[in-house]
């Protein structure tokens, strides 16, 4: 109840007892009753009629003022943001009125602005390719882009959650209490986020001038980036192993050629291992270049749909040619199948894997080289009978200058590119290679490649 309608009832109450207290007097003095009763309550008119006119006014006032003071409590929390209307209210609440729709006219432009800058902040914060995260005094996150949450691997708004229960890694945790200390840090850590570790390189930065936020950290996945500082480094390591041997070579034959005394047959021996470590020498660079024209996209296939079945076969009787006599069996089976391919680079696909057959089979022993048409695709699997891969190596085979022996032993002639160039190739036409032991002993290259259709023509011609 109002105040001021307790003060009316008190009022009415005061005016009524004085009436009737008049009245008794009157009665005790021995006026008539009638007389005394209308006296009575002419006094109880005359002693509320002025507080009735007064508290009246002030009770319109006063509901006045109570429903301003309810919409000014919903423009402050946003439940009402509707104009005021200042022709319902009277006199002084009116001028109340029109300040209070001047304060919501400004409370709007300000929410209005502030929500704006919060969606460019959050477009921003979602834009980037590094993760962001902000936190509050107490520990909680205030703001969060998506990228954060792929790398700490959360699901769902993290916003508002407390750090620990987000992280859960002590490096971060120690990083970030640094920063509520006013102490910036930059580190790398490892986080495992949906079955995958990531490197992240964590910059966390104080936030003084903010009482909201203590601080901003920022994430950055440098996964690729290490993993392309490792391959380099073992680039160089393997580059510079597989050159080392070649040039010692080179080096022994031609300080012994310096010294001179030797018989005309030494003199040939030598200048033969000079050439043949020269010629090493040239096939590496060779490989080096054809690689890196590969992997950087310089190389354009000029394709065409070719029987893979015929080609094969051709590049069979062509690889017997040059292979000693009876050192090894080769056959082709299958049936026909077609791709679209550049010819010239299937031929260096097959001829790097039936030289692999070759070189690791032992030379004896049988090449198979099974042709199929399976699930839309071209396969082609070429096997051997030799020792077969260590099954911990297999993922590894295709790697630059990589080697099954661990010694990486120069009893097997290569460079070491081959089965990467050969796995480029593939990949460039689009289609897959993996290599699998067989059961009875010796390893398999299966080859997959988009099959095509063969022109009419060509297909009435196949045997």
């Amino acid at each position: 109840m109002h105040p001021l309608r307790l003060w009316l009832y008190v009022s009415l109450a005061i005016a009524i007892a004085v009436g009737a207290g008049f009245a008794a007097a009157l009665l005790h003095a021995h006026v008539p009753a009638i007389d005394a009763y209308v006296l009575g309550v002419v006094v109880f008119v005359l002693f509320m009629l002025p507080w009735s006119g007064v508290f009246v006014w002030a009770i319109r006032r006063a509901e006045g003022l109570e429903q301003l003071i309810v919409r000014t409590r919903g423009i402050a929390t946003g439940e009402n943001e509707s104009p005021v209307d200042e022709s319902i209210y009277r006199e002084e609440v009116g001028d109340l009125a029109r300040a209070v729709e001047e304060v919501r006219v400004l409370i709007m432009r300000e929410r209005a602005w502030s929500e704006e800058q919060r969606a460019t902040m959050q477009q921003i914060a979602g834009a980037l390719s590094e993760g962001l995260l902000a936190f509050s005094p107490r520990g909680r996150i205030v703001l969060a882009n998506d990228r954060v949450r792929q790398m700490l691997g959360s699901r769902g708004d993290i916003v508002g959650r407390p750090l620990v229960e987000v992280l859960r890694n002590q490096r971060l945790i120690a990083a970030f209490e640094r920063a509520v200390k006013g102490e910036a840090s930059t580190d790398r850590i490892a986080i495992e986020a949906g079955g995958a570790e990531r490197h992240i390189e964590l910059r966390v930065s104080p936030v003084m001038s903010s009482t909201d936020v203590a601080a901003v950290a920022l994430f950055i996945d440098v996964t690729d980036i290490e993993r392309l500082q490792r391959i380099r480094k073992d680039f160089l390591d393997d580059f510079s192993h597989e050159v080392r041997t070649p040039l010692a070579g080179f080096r022994s034959a031609a300080e012994t050629l310096e010294q001179g005394g030797l018989a005309p047959q030494e003199e040939h021996q030598l200048r033969e291992i000079m050439l043949r470590q020269l010629s090493r020498i040239e096939r590496l660079v060779r490989d080096l270049s054809e690689l890196s024209r590969i992997e950087s996209g310089e190389l354009v296939l000029k394709r065409e749909i070719i029987d893979m079945r015929n080609l094969l076969g051709q590049l069979c009787r062509e690889f017997r040619e040059r292979i000693p006599p009876g050192a090894v069996k080769i056959t082709v089976r299958g049936e026909h199948a077609a791709a679209d391919v550049d010819s010239l680079r299937i031929q260096q696909i097959f001829s790097n894997l039936l030289d692999n057959a070759w070189k690791h089979g032992g030379g004896r022993g049988e090449i198979l080289v099974e042709v199929a048409a399976e699930g839309g695709e071209a396969v082609i699997r070429v096997s051997d009978e030799g020792e077969g891969i260590p099954a911990a190596e297999l993922d590894r085979i295709f790697n630059r200058f990589y080697r099954v022996d661990k010694s990486r032993s120069q009893n097997v002639p290569g460079t070491g590119l081959g089965l990467a160039i050969t796995r480029h190739l593939v990949l460039l036409h689009g289609g897959t290679i993996r290599a699998y032991n067989r059961s009875g002993g010796g390893a398999t290259f299966e080859v997959r490649l988009p099959a095509a259709e063969l022109p009419a023509t060509a297909a009435q011609s196949l045997p």
